[in-house]
């Protein structure tokens, strides 16, 4: 006899597809665990770990905005480490779907903050700006939201509103730093740091030199963070030169060595201030302080050296003399002090590391000369002018300055000497600098005529060397940054 089929009646089907409130209860208290341990591992830094814990708190809470946010967040900061942006896509692309499944969400300003943080870290700035407007309109009294804008703002070429955005942070901020919170303290100083990058780029260097003090006097950040430390100093020596405070940008520099210890940003930013007036007192601490960021550097080569011949035998790679920046310094400095030997020495020594570099080229050309070999100087200010063919660059005008040297000591070539004057002046006009181009425009000039037997031979001239402008872009790079940048 068959059995007869049983039909289930509605309301036992709804129960059954109901989970048990302890089931409910057992999902909450687990997915509050992982959380937990998963924010315990992103404090200690231990990221990996903390990705996969956060990971299983969403398996069985998926809506956890603490769980979201600590999960994108810890991703974003493994591609900035590593130069990618393929978690970043993982975590805008999981954000933006949960938020379409669990439209509670959207009441949420902190899910608007990491996807805008998202948005911008993929170089998405329109999209960035539209989620931080919707993250203003829940909460717009909150000062990390208004930083966060203003930085959006910068990237979109917007500086004078995002000025307005990064000042109503700090005024959304306790009014003494003693009051201050940790999240406080960040906000107050990524807002002054931002605050004097505006200023120095609108060439109002007093305002940024404010700015930047008023950085510093915040608690510095932790150990993990010094390299930013560090170029909020870098900043500073930068902008007090800039304003024409030499002797403040030197005392800044003893300031900083207290501050951080032991920093070749720092120590070489120091020594490139103490060659500016071409002092022969400066120029020998400059050459003290640089041979101890040269002897440092060569001991860490000599202790990976090992390592990094297996690697240069597997990818046939030429041999590394590791930053060349200290070098052409030492250069400058040894030239000050009438040592010709040693300036040429550590010229070569820079050209090994730099030789595609107009900056060393021009360096060298300038020793050549002051050396009287002609032939020499002039094969090196071509190999300059070779590596800088846009006329609106400093080192151009450089690099036809110093032809126009060469050809003004050799026999029949004023003609020469005049055409490249002539078109050192075309580039000091192309950058902007009038009163040069202007100089430079008479005296090629002068050289013509006299060519043309018209007039006398005006008084030999030096070359005018590397454009501080040159150093000042490398000084204040990691010496990895300036290593990579010439390979």
């Amino acid at each position: 006899m068959a059995k007869r089929s049983y039909s289930a009646s509605p309301r036992v089907v709804k129960l059954s597809r109901k989970k048990s409130p302890s089931a409910e209860s057992y999902a909450t208290t687990v997915s509050d665990v992982w959380e937990t341990v998963g924010a315990c591992a992103a404090t200690m830094d231990i990221h990996a770990v903390a990705i996969k814990l956060y990971e299983l708190c969403l398996n069985y809470h998926p809506s956890s905005i603490k769980a979201l946010i600590g999960w994108s967040k810890l991703l974003r900061l493994n591609d900035i480490s590593f130069n990618e942006t393929l978690g970043t896509q993982a975590a805008l692309c999981r954000l933006t779907e949960v938020t379409d499944r669990f439209p509670e969400l959207a009441k949420s300003y902190e899910i608007y903050k990491e996807l805008t943080e998202c948005y911008l870290l993929l170089g998405l700035t329109d999209q960035a700006h539209q989620t931080i407007q919707h993250a203003l309109v829940l909460q717009p009294n909150i000062s990390e939201l208004r930083l966060l804008s203003g930085q959006t703002l910068i990237r979109a070429g917007l500086r004078v509103p995002a000025a307005a955005s990064l000042k109503r942070a700090i005024a959304l901020l306790p009014p003494s730093i003693s009051e201050y919170l940790t999240e406080n303290v960040e906000v107050a100083r990524n807002a002054h740091a931002e605050l004097a990058a505006i200023a120095a780029a609108d060439g109002n260097f007093e305002t940024s030199i404010e700015e930047l003090k008023l950085t510093l006097k915040l608690p510095p950040p932790q150990l993990a963070r010094l390299n930013e430390y560090v170029a909020l100093w870098c900043a500073l020596l930068t902008a007090l030169e800039r304003a024409g405070r030499i002797p403040e940008a030197l005392e800044a520099c003893e300031q900083a060595e207290l501050a951080v210890g032991f920093s070749p940003r720092i120590i070489i930013t120091h020594a490139y201030l103490l060659l500016l007036d071409e002092d022969k007192e400066k120029a020998f601490e400059a050459v003290r302080l640089l041979n101890h960021v040269v002897h440092l550097e060569q001991q860490e080569i000599a202790r990976l050296e090992p390592q990094n011949d297996q690697q240069r035998e597997s990818d046939n790679q030429e041999d590394t003399t590791g930053d060349f920046l200290p070098w052409c310094l030492l250069g400058k400095a040894y030239t000050l002090l009438y040592a010709p030997r040693a300036a040429y020495d550590s010229y070569h020594i820079a050209l090994r590391g730099a030789s595609l570099l107009p900056i060393t080229w021009l360096a060298v050309g300038k020793l050549y000369l002051e050396l009287k070999q002609l032939p020499d100087a002039l094969a090196a200010y071509s190999q300059a002018l070779r590596l800088q063919l846009n006329e609106d660059l400093p080192g151009t005008a450089a690099a036809w300055d110093g032809l126009s040297c060469v050809y003004e000591r050799c026999d029949q070539q004023l003609t020469d000497a005049a055409d490249s004057c002539s078109r050192a002046s075309l580039c000091f006009a192309a950058y902007g600098d009038t009163e040069s181009a202007r100089e430079y425009k008479e005296r090629a000039q002068k050289l013509k005529d006299a060519a043309e037997g018209k007039g006398s031979v005006p008084p030999l001239k030096s070359p005018m060397g590397v454009p501080n402008s040159f150093l000042r872009d490398l000084v204040t790079l990691l010496p990895s940054e300036r290593i990579a940048l010439i390979q």
